[in-house]
C-alpha cells in the first residue's frame, strides 16, 4: 500500500495551532523559546492524518521525534484541544458581540446628533452646526447626555439669539449661544445654590467698575460654607459700591 502524502502546513496554520495552544508543548509543557515547537499529527500521516485544525497539535522537537508515526492511545490531549478550541469559539462569539454593540451605540450617537442638530435648528432659526460644532456635540454627548443638551440649547437660545431688522437671527448672537452651551452644561452638573451664586456675581460685574470674578465665586462659597443664605448675598451685591467693599462685607456675613 503506497503511504499517504504528507501536505505541507501552511505558517497560517501553523501560527493558529500555536497560539490556541499557547506556544506551549502539549506533551511535556515546555514553552517557546526554552524549547523549538513544531506541530504535531495526532492522527499520523502515515495512517491518513490529515491537516485538519482539531487533527494538529503543539509539540517541541524532541517530543515529536520522540513520538514518531505512532497514534496517540490517550484520548485526553485531544479532549484538551476540543477543550481549547471552544474556549477560542467562545471568545470569539463574545468579540462579536462587542462589535454588534459597538455598532449600536454609533448608531445611537448618530441619533442624538440629529436630534441635537434639529433642536439647534429651532432655537436658531436658518443656522446649522458645522463639523466643528458637531464635535463639540460629541463630546458634550459623552459628558453630559442628551436631555441636558437639549435644554442647553433652549436656555442659551432663549437668553443670547437677537436678531436685526427684518426678523432674521443675527451671526454674533448665533455664535455667541453656542459658545455659552457649554458653560449651561458646566452649570447643570453645580448644586443649586451655585447657580444663585454665579447669578450674585453677575450683579456685582454689571454694578461696579471691577470684580475679581474666580475670587468672588470663592468668597461666596466660603460664605455659604458658614450658613450665610445666598438671598443676603444676593442683597450685599445690589448694594455694594466697590469690590473693596465687597470683599469685606462678605467676610462679616454670618448666617444670623
Amino acid at each position: 500500500m503506497a503511504a499517504t502524502k504528507r501536505k505541507p502546513i501552511s505558517k497560517k496554520l501553523r501560527f493558529e495551532v500555536f497560539k490556541r495552544d499557547s506556544f506551549k508543548c502539549q506533551y511535556c509543557g515546555k514553552c517557546a523559546p526554552d524549547v523549538i515547537l513544531e506541530v504535531d499529527h495526532i492522527d499520523p500521516v502515515a495512517n491518513g492524518g490529515d491537516n485538519d485544525v482539531m487533527n494538529l497539535i503543539t509539540s517541541c522537537v524532541d517530543c515529536n521525534a520522540g513520538k514518531s508515526d505512532r497514534l496517540l492511545s490517550d484520548d485526553s490531549v485531544v479532549a484538551k484541544q476540543r477543550q481549547q478550541l471552544a474556549e477560542l469559539n467562545e471568545r470569539r462569539e463574545q468579540l462579536e458581540m462587542m462589535l454588534k454593540w459597538r455598532d449600536g451605540l454609533k448608531a445611537i450617537d448618530e441619533t442624538s446628533l440629529a436630534a441635537i442638530q434639529d433642536a439647534w435648528g429651532e432655537a436658531v432659526p436658518g443656522f446649522h452646526l458645522n463639523d466643528s460644532g458637531l464635535r463639540q456635540a460629541r463630546t458634550h454627548l459623552k459628558k453630559y447626555g442628551l436631555a441636558a443638551i437639549l435644554d442647553a440649547i433652549g436656555t442659551a437660545g432663549a437668553q443670547y439669539i437677537k436678531t436685526d431688522s427684518d426678523g432674521k437671527v443675527t451671526r454674533e448672537s448665533a455664535g455667541l449661544a453656542w459658545e455659552k452651551v457649554a458653560g449651561i452644561l458646566r452649570m447643570s452638573q453645580q448644586p443649586d445654590y451655585m447657580r444663585d451664586l454665579f447669578y450674585a456675581r453677575g450683579i456685582l460685574r454689571n454694578r461696579i467698575s471691577y470684580c475679581d470674578e474666580r475670587h468672588c465665586i470663592e468668597l461666596m462659597k466660603d460664605a455659604v460654607a458658614r450658613g450665610v443664605q445666598v438671598e443676603a448675598i444676593k442683597d450685599l451685591a445690589r448694594s455694594v459700591r466697590n469690590w473693596t467693599e465687597f470683599k469685606n462685607e462678605i467676610a462679616d456675613l454670618s448666617w444670623d
